[in-house]
């Protein structure tokens, strides 16, 4: 089964660290984006920041989790900390329909 979260502290230090130069990378046939702990991707994030006057996107200290792209509309639904915790409750969610039948 493939990964469907993944928090920086892992990803930062694995082959998928290329994901910090183009906003997302592709792992075993799934798309994967970065996104901050509101569900927006790394473009959305360098739009606000740039409106904002900020240089980084995503401040340090921030999460910036490389999340399956088929989930980032629920993880924008239910926010992060839900989000995470209905993957460890459910470890056998495999799809975005899935992951809706569980928690109905």
């Amino acid at each position: 089964m493939n990964p469907i979260l993944m928090t920086e502290e892992f990803w930062r230090n694995s082959q998928l660290s290329v994901a910090k130069y183009y906003g997302g990378c592709r792992y075993n046939g799934h798309e994967y984006i970065i996104v901050d702990k509101f569900g927006r991707d790394l473009f959305e994030c360098f739009a606000i920041a740039e409106k904002e006057g900020r240089e980084m996107a995503i401040e340090p200290g921030e999460p910036a989790d490389l999340i399956r792209k088929d989930f980032k509309g629920l993880y924008k639904k239910m926010g992060r900390e839900k989000f995470i915790e209905a993957l460890k409750a459910h470890p056998e969610i495999d799809s975005p329909k899935k992951m809706k039948e569980v928690l109905k």
